[in-house]
């Protein structure tokens, strides 16, 4: 495992971290529209799986873990914990702020309250007295508002009960590039992957602001792993199975353009992983496995040839004639 330094930080972080949205098991949850149940997470994993898994990713050098509220309703966290349970080497836990589960509805909102009620029931969650790193998630313009979200984990760093702070990105290039500038953020976490190349414009703020960068999304919800085809279908509980036919279709088709990167020395997943590792300002992508299988293809990245200049040129070329000059 290689390790890079997560910005003003000074923190050294594994460059495969390990995601727990999918840990967080199967859950259902009534958006602020819908009068049923939506599936809110992947397909179902087992307590004693997840424990295991954390496990195995720390005793393969990860010492970066990304959960959130929302991910099960708080079993991320709470089994997170767990897995932690006697460990006496550090392990960096980042979490969030703003989106989260109240009366069996999805909610999102950020205001100074919700930031203090929230942090308080992962600090119990977690069971730590001071969080590492914690996120506001992924608020939009209109979300953000004021920022009065913002200068409530600032004051909860200054009251030294959180270690670091920053923003999970939302889907705007241009509002993250605005909140980078505040000065405030140690750390930003962005959805960059080979299917969003757009956020590669972040990179050089973050560089100048020296703010970590942690890489969300990079297998784009697992249409990079080479494992989708038209006709795949996804089973109920998996909040993907609710996209529709035509945008799993786009999907499809945008991943396949990359397929020339898979060889036989590395899998789809891993060279999708590698090209985000060839920017030296991201810091740690944090891969979300649902099983041991997947962790190991995942870690094994670290230790593979970085991807030729030919295969970066022609990634380029695909970007620029499929992806960018539409955006």
């Amino acid at each position: 495992m290689q390790y890079r330094t997560l910005g003003r930080t000074g923190l050294k972080v594994s460059e495969i971290g390990l995601g727990t949205w999918e840990l967080g098991g199967s859950y259902f949850l009534r958006d602020r529209t819908s009068a049923g149940n939506d599936p809110a997470g992947y397909t179902n994993v087992a307590e004693d799986e997840a424990i295991a898994i954390v496990q195995s990713a720390l005793t393969q050098g990860v010492n970066f873990i990304d959960t959130a509220p929302i991910y099960g309703d708080g079993v991320s966290e709470r089994r997170i914990a767990k897995a932690l349970t006697g460990r006496s080497e550090p392990v960096i836990v980042e979490t969030k702020l703003g989106v989260y589960a109240e009366d069996g509805r999805y909610r999102r909102v950020f205001t100074r309250d919700v930031v203090f009620r929230e942090f308080e029931k992962s600090q119990q969650r977690l069971g730590v007295d001071v969080i590492d790193i914690d996120l506001l998630h992924s608020p939009t313009r209109a979300e953000f508002g004021n920022g009065e979200s913002l200068e409530a984990l600032l004051e909860l760093k200054k009251a030294g009960k959180v270690r670091w702070i920053g923003i999970s990105s939302s889907y705007d290039v241009q509002h993250t590039l605005e909140l980078i500038e505040t000065g405030h953020l140690d750390v930003l976490q962005i959805p960059l992957s080979l299917l969003r190349p757009q956020w590669t414009d972040v990179l050089a703020r973050c560089r100048r602001h020296n703010v970590g960068v942690v890489v969300r999304e990079p297998l784009f919800n697992g249409y990079l792993t080479g494992r989708f085809g038209e006709d795949s279908t996804l089973p109920a509980d998996d909040y993907r199975s609710t996209w529709g036919r035509e945008r799993h279709l786009e999907h499809v088709r945008q991943a396949n353009l990359f397929r020339f990167l898979a060889n036989e020395n590395r899998t789809m997943a891993q060279a999708a992983l590698k090209w985000i590792l060839s920017f030296p300002e991201v810091s740690v992508i944090i891969a979300g496995p649902s099983n041991r299988t997947e962790l190991a293809e995942n870690l094994a990245v670290s230790d593979l040839p970085a991807l030729s200049r030919d295969d970066l040129d022609r990634v380029a070329v695909v970007h620029q004639s499929a992806f960018l000059a539409s955006v």
